[in-house]
């Protein structure tokens, strides 16, 4: 006979939400969720939820405990006894992480668009310095050249003094040793340098302009060499709470397997975002051919165990495990 077409595993558009189903379930007992993860430790939640992207794991949870949730709320007393290995405690136990790892990817994502946005900001403040620092640089070349005069000594100390603008250090230090140098010629009060700082309008603000700057332009540097604060949710933090509910939701998943196994009428919550978590292998059934079924009755009166008959032998295979199931 031939096995009865299982209810759509697929619910609709209107599924409760998380938040609707945690006002249906309740908040779980304090201390469950540390009862469950006994014997699991933080490195493997973390190994485990680092195999697959935290809003994957939320696609499936959403759905499936709607699934799971409405099955349950319409049960008769028959398939609950068949839904063994869950519970309305399990499921709002499984709805409350799932709440939590999603405030928890919502925290580490607005977090992540700050860092970008004051990091752009950070960076076009230090383009504009560094800009404004090289133009100040080079005229203050000019200005220095003009007073220095046409001796060889004088102008290899300030092209010694101008430097390079490699980097905003570079810059910044070359505005200093131009800003110094400008000091000397600024103490000489008489003489034909004196003139030619006249000349030049060489004075003391300028030079204090120059020092200003070269400092402007090295704090602008620190600012956006630094990381910003406040990001308080890790890429680790995201996987333990992954590997929390792909527990949860293996578990889950399973009873509902078996139940549908018994009474094709309970569905089955098959996972789609984390398919390759779960992946399935058909159950081996024993074939009814008449050498099947001899082999079956020899081995029966022989007493072997090994077999494969179908008759009260434990199953072959998990039908949730596979290479690629979670270990």
């Amino acid at each position: 006979m031939a096995k009865p077409i299982s209810p759509p595993e697929e619910t609709d558009d209107n599924d409760p939400t998380l938040e609707s189903l945690a006002e249906r379930l309740g908040k779980p007992e304090p201390g469950i969720i540390e009862a469950l993860l006994d014997g699991t430790t933080e490195s493997q939640l973390v190994e485990r939820g680092r195999q697959i992207a935290s809003s994957r794991v939320l696609t499936d949870l959403r759905r499936l405990y709607a699934t799971a949730h409405a099955c349950w709320s319409g049960a008769s007393k028959e398939k609950r006894e068949k839904l063994r290995g869950f519970s309305p405690e399990l499921l709002a136990l499984a709805v409350d992480q799932a709440l939590a790892l999603e405030r928890l990817l919502e925290a580490h994502e607005s977090a992540g668009q700050k860092k970008d946005a004051a990091r752009a900001t950070t960076d076009a403040a230090l383009r504009e310095r560094l800009s404004r620092a090289l133009l100040l640089r080079d005229q203050a070349y000019e200005v220095l050249r003009g007073v220095a005069g046409s001796g060889k000594e004088a102008r290899e100390e300030l092209a010694h003094a101008v430097g390079t603008a490699e980097d905003p250090g570079a810059l910044a230090r070359g505005l200093t040793q131009l800003a110094a140098l400008g000091k000397r010629y600024l103490a000489q009060k008489k003489g034909p340098l004196a003139v030619r700082a006249k000349l030049m309008r060489l004075d003391q603000d300028y030079v204090e302009h120059l020092e200003e700057t070269a400092k402007e332009l090295t704090q602008a540097a620190k600012t956006a060499a630094a990381r910003p604060a406040g990001q308080k949710v890790t890429s680790g933090d995201l996987d333990r709470a992954d590997g929390i509910n792909l527990i949860l939701l293996e578990q889950i998943v399973r009873v509902f397997e078996r139940a549908n196994e018994q009474d094709p009428t309970i569905p089955r919550l098959v996972p789609i975002a984390t398919r390759r978590l779960f992946s399935r292998s058909t159950r081996k059934k024993a074939t009814e051919t008449p050498g099947g079924a001899a082999g079956a009755a020899g081995a029966a009166g022989s007493g072997s165990a090994g077999s494969g008959g179908a008759g009260g032998a434990p199953p072959d295979e998990d039908p949730l495990e596979g290479d690629d199931a979670p270990v």
